[in-house]
């Protein structure tokens, strides 16, 4: 290792972690390395203060920087976009035992609003799209979710002035996420019978066997509440455009 390289790796040690020797001329060295540091530091922060706002405002502004430091020494920036810094924090938040129940549930919807928001852009299904069909054409129909829609189970939250916050609930709800024509990000609450049918719909099965799934529940009312639940994915672009091209 050249000389040069050394200084670098020592610079970043001391840089990532208060740690590593590395030269610097002049008494005031310290001092303007620890800038450096701690602007690196308040940076990173601040870049998962802006990722995880909710979680951020459950913990309070120092507890959630302290938490920020402790999941840097583990998962330190790696690349050249930060955009990827806070891929872990939830399954990290989720071994902490000092962490807030649940907090790592409200982190992970966080993430996800996130994934929703970059997503791959694709073409939505609409009206005119599915009222072309033949009716012939119906059963054998496998609809596909756009990419930018998310399914989440099992998490404890809740819905505070329009806000996604944590909830003190022993039952958790099952939700959506999707990201609209505009770029906007959405969420909402899932009854059992629409969130089994988009996981249905993720699984790939086809109308017919939809409708055969909502019939457990609800019986000779079965088509009515699939044309429904049908006409609220098409007004939300939900489903890609694709699910008729690919027939």
């Amino acid at each position: 290792m050249n000389a040069l390289a050394a200084t670098l790796d020592g610079l970043q040690d001391r840089i990532l972690h208060g740690d590593g020797a590395i030269f610097v001329r002049g008494a005031d060295a310290g001092h303007r390395l620890r800038i450096y540091a701690d602007a690196y530091r308040l940076r990173l922060v601040e870049v998962l203060g802006n990722d995880f706002p909710a979680t951020r405002d459950a913990l309070g502004e120092e507890v959630f920087a302290a938490f920020v430091e402790r999941y840097l020494h583990p998962h330190p920036s790696t690349r050249p976009s930060v955009r990827h810094l806070g891929s872990a924090f939830a399954d990290w938040l989720e071994s902490q035992i000092d962490a807030p129940r649940g907090l790592h549930e409200l982190a992970r919807f966080e993430w996800l609003q996130a994934a929703a928001f970059d997503a791959f852009d694709a073409p939505t299904l609409d009206v005119p799209d599915v009222a072309a069909l033949a009716p012939d054409a119906w059963p054998q129909l496998r609809l596909h979710l756009h990419p930018a829609a998310r399914l989440l189970d099992s998490f404890r939250l809740a819905i505070v002035e329009g806000a996604v916050t944590l909830a003190d609930v022993d039952s958790p709800t099952r939700w959506l996420l999707w990201r609209d024509a505009d770029g906007d990000v959405h969420w909402r609450k899932l009854e059992d019978d629409e969130a089994d049918a988009l996981h249905a719909i993720n699984r790939d099965a086809t109308f017919g066997e939809l409708c055969e799934r909502l019939a457990t529940r609800h019986g000779d009312d079965a088509a009515l509440r699939a044309a429904s639940l049908l006409k609220r994915w098409l007004a939300d672009g939900l489903l890609a455009a694709d699910s008729i091209d690919s027939h």
